[in-house]
């Protein structure tokens, strides 16, 4: 039975070049904080080439930048690297589909297949046991009173405060005198097959909101435009994930490229 208080954790946040490994984007940020349970051991922040250009929504989130990220190693030559950090650890992750997504995507583009026979999603704990209004990490954070000081990057801020909120849910959960074991998932490649679109949660929980949205998008000539959009959905076609709507701005049905999407807002109930 693994131990809450000596079992080695690694907490993982992975940056992308866009929304769909299914569409050609790539991983081009691996953070991972190393603990031995709550104990820091060492932090990890690796820049990746991903061979392709950030798409804007990435731009908008991560604060990369292609000229950055070509001088970066290219994932085939961290890989070594990467096993060294992942072996014999539990492996933490917020909304975890997302971000192992891409990781599969890329072990397959060498020949190679991901396992993680331990894995921990902070999201799917906090929705088993928790009534929040959102399940997003920042919220998580808001919720638990998780205070994550300024980090060199996105992905190793994100890392950290998955890990506060993983503590601080575990010392909430005591009073059900669980096992650690009880909240670890098994990932053997594919176990999670590619028919559905696993998103950011952010965007998730506004696209399955019910509501009106706001969005600020930018089209395929760089043109930023602000409009309310309504009764959407994500399909997918030829080139990538669309949001269709209906675009109150046309009073038209539109589809929206979702990694043009650069920030999107729910309407607030009245």
């Amino acid at each position: 039975m693994l131990d809450l208080s000596n079992a080695k954790f690694a907490f993982l946040d992975v940056e992308t070049t866009g929304l769909s490994p299914w569409f050609g984007d790539r991983v081009c940020q691996i953070a991972v904080v190393l603990t031995e349970g709550k104990r820091i051991k060492s932090t990890v922040d690796l820049l990746i080439n991903p061979e392709r250009e950030l798409s804007p929504s990435a731009l908008q989130i991560n604060g990369l930048t292609d000229e950055r990220l070509a001088k970066a190693p290219k994932f085939e030559e961290l890989t070594d690297t990467l096993d060294v950090i992942f072996e014999d650890a539990i492996i933490v992750c917020h909304n975890a589909k997302f971000d192992i997504q891409f990781l599969d995507s890329e072990y397959h583009r060498i020949g190679r297949q991901v396992e993680f026979p331990n894995l921990i999603d902070t999201m799917i704990i906090a929705q088993q046991f928790y009534q929040l209004p959102s399940y997003s990490l920042n919220h998580l954070a808001e919720a638990f009173q998780v205070v994550t000081k300024l980090q060199s990057s996105r992905a190793q801020a994100d890392a950290l405060t998955a890990k506060n909120v993983f503590f601080s849910m575990m010392d909430s959960l005591k009073q059900f005198n669980k096992p650690l074991d009880n909240y670890i998932g098994i990932y053997n490649s594919p176990a999670w097959p590619e028919d559905g679109a696993y998103l950011p949660i952010e965007l998730s929980e506004a696209i399955n909101s019910g509501r009106r949205l706001f969005i600020k998008y930018m089209d395929k000539n760089g043109e930023v435009s602000e409009r309310w959009i309504s009764q959407v959905k994500v399909m997918g076609l030829s080139d990538y994930l669309y949001l269709q709507a209906y675009c109150h701005t046309r009073e038209a049905e539109r589809n929206f490229r979702l990694d043009r999407i650069l920030n999107v807002a729910v309407e607030v109930e009245k």
